[in-house]
């Protein structure tokens, strides 16, 4: 299956790396095209209609996501090649979407590519995420959401929803207010890193809750008492990690 690419970046030294890697590592890549700006690659992109389009963020003249609002819905999957962007990359975290951090390394460009080529056929797949993506980059917003990926679905859902994330091995059991939970194939880690900023905090090696929904710290028993009436345990080497957290938070 051969699927064509565009390739946006305003750094040539940059597209040619990654039209090499490409062409070295994924033989069922086609590069069809490459763009310096958002003109030129509105444009490539009537012109060539590409399967995927490796977009740059931060470009003079435009970013990609400005892009990508010329297009409703997008008709092409795109996976973001970034510099490092807390704002922007703590987004395209939420939103599930795939990403490349600069300086790219051929093992994640291989990961990103095939984890493209078994999501060629989901109509629908990219433009939820993006929906949710467009809500976590608007700075004002207050409910950001998270998109949660099963084997046989997908789970918007609003931060604020999530109770807490249990650990189980490489995967991580995520709790929602009604009760029910949605099985990840992410690790714990994963989650700590993208919720804590939305005040999660990790208070054991295998629990990470949402600050809003804890009622009560035990201190005698070290256990949290949530809103679901729940009762977690706090390890003693993350306890002053918590109260600290906690005070900040309230």
């Amino acid at each position: 299956m051969s699927i064509k690419a565009l390739i946006v970046d305003d750094e040539e030294n940059s597209r040619k790396a990654l039209l090499n890697m490409l062409q070295y590592y994924c033989k069922d890549i086609e590069v069809i095209g490459q763009a310096e700006n958002i003109a030129n690659a509105y444009e490539l992109i009537n012109m060539h209609k590409p399967d995927v389009v490796f977009l740059d963020i931060q470009m003079p003249g435009g970013n990609g996501f400005e892009l990508l609002k010329k297009f409703k819905p997008i008709p092409f999957k795109v996976i973001f090649v970034t510099a490092f962007d807390h704002f922007a990359l703590r987004a395209i975290k939420l939103s599930a979407v795939d990403y490349l951090l600069k300086p790219v390394s051929p093992k994640e460009l291989i990961r990103a590519v095939s984890k493209l080529e078994k999501q060629m056929d989901v109509e629908d797949l990219f433009d939820k995420q993006m929906e949710a993506l467009e809500d976590n980059m608007q700075p004002e917003r207050q409910e950001k959401k998270i998109i949660l990926n099963t084997s046989t679905t997908m789970h918007v859902i609003k931060i604020n929803e999530v109770i807490r994330c249990e650990a189980d091995e490489n995967y991580t059991h995520v709790i929602k207010e009604d009760g029910k939970a949605v099985l990840v194939a992410k690790t714990l880690k994963e989650f700590d890193e993208m919720l804590s900023p939305f005040g999660f905090c990790r208070i054991h090696q295998s629990h990470l809750v949402n600050l809003s929904h804890v009622l009560t710290f035990e201190k005698s028993s070290g256990i949290v008492i949530l809103t679901t009436k729940e009762r977690i345990p706090v390890s003693s080497r993350r306890k002053e990690f918590f109260l600290s957290a906690l005070q900040h938070y309230v």
